[in-house]
């Protein structure tokens, strides 16, 4: 595991990683400097490496590529706060939450929607860059999955790292990444970084 600041052009043309999946973080992004950060921006935007953004991961991708990414609202007086320790008085999604798949792509593979996944955020991409396209969505949050049109790089507002039994559909979305990154780089499921 990198933090954004000590990913390199060098370091990643040395490593040669067949797959990258970017978590994100409760800090906001103006406490750091993860979008100006050089190495990082080459990473994302122009290393061609399969890449997954999961929450914040996908928030940063989307600014990146000239997206917008805000606050969700405010509670209302009859919503229950759901993670009251989380930015307090804001709407989240928080747990199993279902997401309606809104596209046909391979991450989707065998799975049928509504998917339910883990979700943990108060975040929101409210305007998709031009370069992608939306995959699924939520009631509440419209932009939950998306896909560049032309890189093989994907974001999922919800976490498809976090396993909840009963609910395997993050895996299956996971499963099916890496299985788009094997056929994508030619690279064996069992190299890692």
């Amino acid at each position: 595991m990198l933090n954004h600041s000590q990913v390199s052009r060098a370091f990643i043309e040395e490593v040669r990683p067949w797959a990258i999946c970017h978590s994100g973080k409760s800090t906001p992004f103006e406490h750091y400097d993860v979008l100006e950060h050089e190495g990082y921006r080459w990473l994302v935007m122009r290393s061609g490496i399969p890449q997954i953004g999961f929450c914040g991961g996908k928030n940063i991708i989307v600014e990146m590529f000239g997206g917008a990414v805000e606050r969700m609202r405010p509670l209302r007086p009859d919503d229950p706060d759901l993670a009251p320790q989380y930015r307090p008085g804001w709407f989240k999604e928080w747990g199993v939450w279902p997401v309606e798949i809104v596209a046909d792509d391979p991450l989707f593979a065998g799975l049928t929607s509504p998917i339910r996944v883990w979700e943990m955020h108060c975040g929101e991409t409210v305007r998709v860059p031009d370069d992608f396209r939306l995959l699924a969505s939520s009631a509440d949050c419209r932009v939950q999955a998306i896909v560049h049109r032309e890189l093989p790089l994907y974001g999922t507002q919800f976490h498809p790292e976090k396993r909840q039994e009963g609910y395997p559909d993050g895996f299956r979305v996971l499963a099916n990444f890496f299985a788009i990154a094997r056929e994508r780089t030619g690279r064996p499921p069992q190299s890692t970084v």
